[in-house]
């Protein structure tokens, strides 16, 4: 694997070996991948997938890691680091991220802009990129709703593709992008006062404050079931307070799993297993994750 080391240093992309994960998991891992690769601009990104592809390493896309939980074994991959593709701008009439800018980095920029229609998504976790991917949203507001065009990697093409809105299917905390990875994407706006917008975002975090508990975690845990609501049926069925080694259903919100500082991911997965399992029994409801899984796991 000379040619990846020598390549790094060559376009100015972030590199390491034997990386190890507990640095982007957000609820802790063991954990380690072979390499890391911190992108930095869209041009390293291309070079350094073309690489990965020609050379036949695995490889994992990671952002912010807010919904991602990464395996304690050993993998034998690359991470594709995005969090560091963080380009911010209103162009043409749109306002343009990159996939590795925070949602709230995106909301405090709108509220320093008097740019409105991104409030009810203040306090959300989550990079642009995966946030569009899986249509993130809160308070009635998705960010598909806002989306006008996606800049994409096509993997199985080896391309780049600018889709426009219509040409992308948003449906609840999904979207047609799975399998893409997104380097950019424009979203529509309106002007409003900045301290309207500025008292809106207040109003939206504290209920947020109100709602959903503080500590680490990958935010909700479980798609709500069409109908219903993944947090009141993991309350009803008495889980709030569920513990596993280090891990355990946070008591102010049933859908959110906290982690202690040197938690790791077997026992996150374990304790998520076993909700579903529980649930399926008690109340023949399968539920679905909103969260991603990567690395390996022992």
């Amino acid at each position: 694997m000379e040619v990846l080391r020598a390549f790094a240093g060559e376009h100015g992309v972030r590199f390491s070996e034997n990386f190890p994960l507990s640095r982007i998991s957000r609820v802790g891992t063991k954990g380690a991948a072979l390499f890391y690769f911190g992108i930095l601009s869209e041009e390293g990104f291309l070079k350094v997938m073309s690489a990965l592809v020609r050379e036949g390493v695995p490889y994992r896309i990671s952002g912010c890691g807010f919904n991602t939980l990464w395996g304690d074994a050993f993998f034998r991959g690359a991470v594709v680091d995005m969090s560091l593709l963080k380009g911010l701008s209103v162009k043409d009439g749109v306002l343009v991220a990159s996939a590795g800018c925070s949602l709230s980095a995106l909301v405090r920029f709108c509220v320093d802009s008097g740019l409105s229609g991104f409030e009810e998504l203040a306090g959300i976790p989550g990079s642009v990129g995966a946030s569009v991917v899986g249509n993130a949203g809160a308070f009635g507001r998705a960010l598909g709703d806002l989306v006008e065009w996606v800049k994409v990697w096509i993997p199985h093409e080896g391309r780049c593709s600018v889709l426009k809105r219509e040409e992308v299917a948003f449906s609840y905390r999904d979207s047609s992008l799975r399998g893409f990875v997104v380097l950019s994407a424009a979203f529509s706006f309106s002007f409003s006062d900045k301290q309207k917008v500025r008292q809106r975002v207040k109003e939206v975090l504290a209920e947020r404050k109100r709602r959903f508990p503080a500590g680490r975690s990958l935010g909700s845990v479980f798609k709500n079931p069409e109908g219903d609501f993944a947090g009141k049926i993991l309350d009803e069925l008495g889980f709030k307070g569920l513990s596993l080694g280090k891990v355990r259903v946070s008591e102010k919100h049933a859908n959110f799993i906290l982690s202690e500082k040197d938690a790791v991911a077997s026992d996150y997965l374990s304790l998520i297993n076993k909700i579903k399992r529980e649930v399926s029994l008690r109340r023949g409801i399968h539920l679905e994750e909103e969260i991603d899984y990567a690395g390996a796991f022992v």
